[in-house]
């Protein structure tokens, strides 16, 4: 019988849902860092998976676990995430995030099965892992390139998209997968579909990271189609906002629900450019390059994140991007 989710309320307050127990996959990552760091502070035990693969720089994963594991409320394994039966046998978890998962758009085809392994066999074992564990609550990373080059902005309503990358696939089938155990298992999901996040102890492959990398160290970048293509930048703090307010949402209802979590105001990455170079007081060495498998413009639509999530992103992107740059010369330059 096709089960049908109950209406949702909106979220209008954010305030500690009754859940203790959190494993978070992926707790090294970007994300997974500061969003172990804010359950912490709110008084979870959270119980973190990550492989600290060579995806980029080990060491600053390495850097953030050194980080979370100060804390007594923190516990970690390093464990794939298709082993992850093998994990925190005797826990009982209240809640599962999962955003671990092979990042990148743009890996060599020789490479595709690392999307296969990590995005699809792996979030299909963790949602495995919340059935065995009778855990039903489950929130998980999706992302933008679900929608390729769908129609401005990029809404959830909107069934009519194709990605234009695996990577984009891979995230779609987890929406899929997601979907699947709720009609058949009876476990609520949200999926957040994220939009370019960018912040501190951020990932080095990313463009605003490897810019200024390149940027201060007087080598050349590339911008694709004259710098025209164009992110929507959110950053990591109203990322983190709107996973809290998906924690209180999923903690009260039964659901399979999928949100944007974005910004809603795309950055050309010229611009980018222009605003890393006036922070570092210094010009780029620009390359340009014409590609055409490259979504054109990621904007997002954010009428159910506010409607459901109360999501309004409050984070200008010369503030973050500030932030980040200082962060940068601190952990790096010093």
């Amino acid at each position: 019988m096709q089960r049908t989710a109950t209406p949702l309320t909106s979220v209008r307050f954010r305030s500690q849902p009754p859940f203790m127990k959190v494993l978070i996959t992926g707790s090294s990552g970007f994300i997974g860092f500061h969003l172990s760091k804010k359950l912490i502070n709110m008084g979870f035990s959270v119980y973190g998976v990550d492989n600290m693969n060579h995806y980029y720089d080990v060491e600053l994963k390495k850097a953030r676990l050194s980080i979370l594991n100060e804390n007594n409320s923190f516990f970690f394994e390093n464990e794939d995430i298709t082993n992850i039966s093998n994990c925190y046998p005797d826990i009982e978890f209240d809640l599962i995030i999962n955003l671990a998962a092979q990042a990148g758009v743009r890996l060599p085809v020789d490479k595709y099965k690392n999307y296969i392994s990590s995005n699809i066999d792996g979030f299909l074992n963790v949602m495995n892992f919340a059935l065995l564990r009778g855990c039903k609550k489950v929130i998980y990373a999706s992302s933008s390139s679900v929608y390729g080059d769908a129609k401005i902005p990029f809404s959830e309503k909107d069934n009519a998209f194709k990605p234009k990358s695996f990577y984009g696939y891979s995230k779609l089938l987890n929406e899929k997968i997601a979907n699947e155990f709720y009609q058949n298992h009876d476990i609520s999901s949200i999926g957040l579909r994220f939009f370019t996040v960018y912040g501190e102890y951020g990932r080095p492959d990313m463009a605003y990271f490897s810019f200024l990398t390149s940027i201060l160290n007087d080598k050349p970048i590339t911008l694709f189609n004259d710098g025209c293509l164009a992110r929507d930048m959110t950053y990591i703090d109203d990322i983190l906002a709107g996973i809290e307010s998906s924690i209180s949402l999923i903690s009260k209802e039964k659901m399979v629900k999928i949100f944007n979590l974005g910004n809603s105001l795309p950055i050309k990455t010229i611009n980018l450019v222009r605003k890393l170079e006036k922070l570092a007081n210094r010009k780029a060495k620009i390359n340009y390059e014409h590609i055409v498998d490259e979504t054109i413009q990621t904007h997002a639509c954010l009428l159910e994140s506010q409607k459901f999530l109360d999501y309004n992103p409050k984070v200008k992107f010369d503030e973050g991007l500030e932030a980040f740059y200082n962060w940068y010369i601190k952990y790096y330059v010093k």
